[in-house]
């Protein structure tokens, strides 16, 4: 990863980014990050491991996530700058080529992401239309990179508008299923502790869009205050929603029967409310892939955008030029969308994204390790967020988050091989 462009480019004549995002806007977009597509599948699996008790694997999921996501908000705050987990790294460990590393994980969890939840949306097209799948997922893709270069603006209003989508869709399962919250026994899981846990590993990857939250700082105002306070309220909004869906499936449908759904949430709606809610459900699945999409691609070319700056030339410059009208990364967005396409034609990308999720976990340990050695080495050195239970030089959430993402990717690798 070298750069390409001689000294004489020069970074400062160049336009910048729009900063247009406040709290609202970045704490949304944080929310439609988390949320995502997960929630629409993942659900069925996880009560299958946990039962009744399922609401319980969620928060001790968020628990295990606002770890490694208060070490994010710290860094962040230190650290307000798009390339995020490039930036923290190469500051804590003063390795360019760790650094390096940590971003081409990043980036390459982009893609791989960005073609999943692609395809997802293609799958779910085609029930309501004959249409083929390869050719529907990347119309997405371009669809929603054409609306990345438009603007920051257009990308904010537009993830506004989906994720209030997906938030309705949310809503209709609680409200359909809160009545039956009494009778949920949540303390029930069929096998005990270890079943609960196992859930909520699996539950994990329903959380993991806080770390991309970052890369919108220098679009957002004031940064090294708002994007750790998006960070915390993307996740606290996500598991408030994430516990109370979770109460509702198993309150409305026997948890054998969702454990074995494809689509739990449409099938609780639909037992609830009759067919027209779950079709209701479904549709809204739509809005939530194509938003997830739109996020991944916003997310991930900003990173490519920040690791190509002059200062750091870890990418070839011409990845960070900004369109002097619209104001976005068009050389970072091109690039992050034509690494999305091989991905989608692979089609079945069941092994890739295993190996995406795993690349994850070695980020997280990263940037948790990078906050703990930037607090013994610079403990002076903070912005405007510090994580909590700070014990001398120590940042014990960052040391919790280091070791459950460490316990986590032994876990995936042990399940995997």
């Amino acid at each position: 990863m070298t750069g390409a462009d001689g000294p004489g480019a020069s970074e400062a004549a160049a336009p910048s980014l729009q900063r247009s995002l406040g709290l609202f806007e970045a704490t949304v977009y944080g929310v439609g990050l988390i949320l995502g597509a997960g929630i629409y599948a993942i659900l069925g699996e996880a009560t299958a491991l946990a039962g009744e008790a399922v609401a319980l694997a969620f928060l001790v999921a968020a628990v295990v996530a606002s770890f490694t996501g208060l070490s994010y908000a710290e860094l962040a705050s230190r650290f307000p700058k798009g390339e995020g987990d490039y930036v923290y790294v190469r500051e804590a460990f003063a390795s360019k080529r760790l650094a390096e590393l940590t971003a081409l994980l990043r980036v390459f969890v982009g893609a791989v992401s960005t073609a999943a939840v692609a395809l997802a949306f293609a799958g779910y097209l085609s029930s309501f239309a004959p249409v083929p799948t390869v050719p529907a997922a990347l119309a997405l893709v371009a669809a929603a990179s054409f609306v990345n270069y438009w603007g920051i603006e257009a990308s904010a209003r537009l993830n506004l508008a989906l994720t209030a989508a997906e938030v309705a869709g949310l809503f209709v399962v609680v409200y359909v299923g809160w009545g039956t919250w009494g009778s949920v026994a949540v303390l029930d899981a069929p096998g005990g502790v270890p079943a609960v846990v196992e859930a909520a590993f699996l539950v994990f990857f329903a959380y993991l869009g806080f770390g991309s939250i970052v890369t919108v700082a220098e679009e957002t105002t004031d940064p090294t205050r708002t994007i750790p306070r998006a960070i915390v309220l993307a996740i606290a909004t996500t598991t408030v929603l994430y516990v109370a869906v979770a109460l509702s499936a198993v309150g409305v449908v026997d948890w054998r029967v969702l454990g074995a759904s494809s689509s739990p949430l449409a099938l609780v709606a639909g037992t609830a409310a009759g067919r027209a809610a779950g079709s209701l459900v479904a549709a809204i699945a739509l809005a939530s892939t194509a938003n997830t999409v739109l996020i991944l691609l916003v997310s991930t070319s900003r990173l490519v955008y920040g690791v190509a700056k002059s200062e750091y030339r870890s990418l070839p410059t011409l990845f960070s030029r900004v369109h002097p009208d619209r104001r976005t990364p068009y050389a970072a967005i091109a690039l992050v969308a034509g690494a999305t396409v091989p991905f989608v034609l692979v089609g079945d990308l069941g092994a890739v994204a295993g190996v995406a999720n795993a690349a994850l976990l070695v980020v997280f340990v990263l940037v948790n390790a990078a906050l703990l050695k930037l607090r013994y080495d610079r403990p002076d050195d903070r912005g405007g967020f510090t994580a909590p239970l700070t014990v001398g030089r120590v940042a014990p959430t960052a040391l919790a988050g280091l070791l459950t993402a460490v316990a986590l990717l032994v876990v995936y690798v042990g399940s995997a091989g």
